[in-house]
């Protein structure tokens, strides 16, 4: 006998509503959106450089799930005012307060092992209610998620053991009460569905914390050297292998544009949310640009904690520009220009491949210019066509005077000698 419903079990179970379904989705979704600013802010905090780049990868999955379960809930008839609402104080507190964790190791504890372990069981039990004739969309999208949320937890487990070896007895007891508070607000919100019974928060339990703040200077790990002014600027030889040495090195130091990415991503307010979902991916495709140039470094035998760390970007941008003037920097003045050929990306990417004869940054650089192609309709998007209401010419005087003040605010730094990269107290 042929089997019904193309295989599908359990047809005749009875299932959720479709204003619990919506109901549900909605609050995984919120906690999506909380984490996906969280781990930017996290991101610009964190020193070390490995977690740094992995915060990153999770901005952009975060920002596609929220982003699934966005185009989901208005299919069951959620309108998109109703969907950005919060509508349970208690879960932004439990976001609010896990923004404040105080250093690396605290920081991923709370997310590793409270928070998005939370959400993949309140996924699992929605997959477990839902009717999976009429709701096949959403269980499908469900099983899409579920291994790239498990390779998160499975990464951060890894990462925290890791941590803990150099941890302290104090270190290690401080981030048992943080564990707990967090366990105790998800109580307090009856869980990332909503449906546990809501439990007050013992006095014991409670941390005093301070609000999150995002750093001045740019946050690297003992291993680095750093230098605000750029390293072109520093020796590399007058040759076609010295040129693709600094290519190698200008992809590497892409971690610092990344920041002052996460930076403008954490800190502007009141945008649409497809602004959010693209600088989250302009995010990501900043730190795969330093990932990049760190694996053609690696394969061609570089000590790549030689060369002083560029962090100058990130600098600038949280302590020169001012409300769009980051974005317009980097989206027009830098990589709407690198459009144009020669020189341009296409040219570096025929230097590599004709000249260098260099595989790997051959394919590198290609795909490098396939995004920068990307961040540029980005600056159309966000700095032409929304701040200046689609006058190219506007744009572009404001792209010219944010160079202006470049060059003026890196005059302080011609005498810039690297400094050993500093551990900010508790990463901030």
């Amino acid at each position: 006998m042929l089997h019904p419903f193309m295989g599908i079990e359990e047809w005749d179970r009875v299932g959720l509503s479709v204003e619990e379904s919506a109901r549900r989705l909605q609050r995984i979704a919120y906690m999506d959106r909380g984490l996906m600013r969280m781990e930017a802010g996290f991101m610009i905090a964190t020193p070390e450089y490995e977690v740094k780049g992995a915060l990153s990868r999770m901005v952009w999955q975060d920002a596609s799930h929220h982003d699934e379960l966005r185009s989901r809930c208005k299919q069951l008839r959620m309108s998109v005012v109703a969907f950005d609402k919060c509508q349970d104080a208690a879960l932004k507190e439990l976001l609010d307060r896990s923004l404040e964790a105080e250093s690396t190791w605290i920081r991923l504890k709370v997310l590793f092992e409270v928070i998005k372990p939370a959400q993949i069981a309140a996924i699992r039990s929605y997959m477990s209610l839902a009717q999976p004739l009429v709701d096949e969309p959403t269980l499908a999208l469900f099983k899409r998620q579920l291994p790239k949320r498990e390779d998160q937890v499975a990464w951060g487990i890894s990462t925290i053991a890791e941590l803990s070896q150099a941890a302290k007895e104090d270190e290690l007891a401080y981030a048992v009460k943080w564990k707990g508070y967090m366990e105790a607000l998800l109580r307090a919100a009856g869980g990332i569905e909503g449906t546990d019974k809501r439990e007050e928060i013992a006095e014991a339990l409670i941390l005093k914390t301070r609000p999150f703040e995002v750093p001045q200077q740019s946050t690297r790990d003992s291993r680095f050297v750093s230098a605000i002014k750029k390293h072109k600027d520093q020796h590399f030889a007058d040759s076609d292998q010295g040129r693709l040495e600094q290519m190698m090195f200008t992809r590497f130091f892409e971690m610092s544009p990344a920041e002052g990415v996460a930076y403008v991503h954490f800190t502007t307010e009141g945008k649409p949310w497809a602004f959010y979902y693209d600088t989250a991916r302009h995010l990501w495709d900043e730190v795969r640009h330093a990932w990049f140039g760190e694996a053609a470094l690696r394969k061609n035998g570089y000590d790549i904690y030689e060369v002083p760390n560029w962090t100058g970007w990130y600098d600038m941008t949280a302590q020169l520009f001012e409300n769009d003037e980051a974005y317009t920097h980097l989206t027009i003045a830098i990589e709407k220009a690198a459009m144009k050929y020669p020189p341009g990306k296409r040219e570096e990417w025929e230097f590599c491949r004709d000249i260098a004869k260099d595989p790997l940054m051959t394919t590198f650089q290609d795909f490098d210019w396939a995004d920068e192609v990307v961040h540029a309709s980005f600056g159309q998007r966000w700095i032409i066509d929304e701040v200046h209401h689609g006058d190219n010419r506007a744009a572009k005087e404001a792209a010219a005077a944010t160079v202006t003040k470049r060059l003026a605010y890196m005059k302080n730094y011609e005498d810039d000698a690297p400094q050993k990269a500093n551990r900010f107290a508790g990463g901030y």
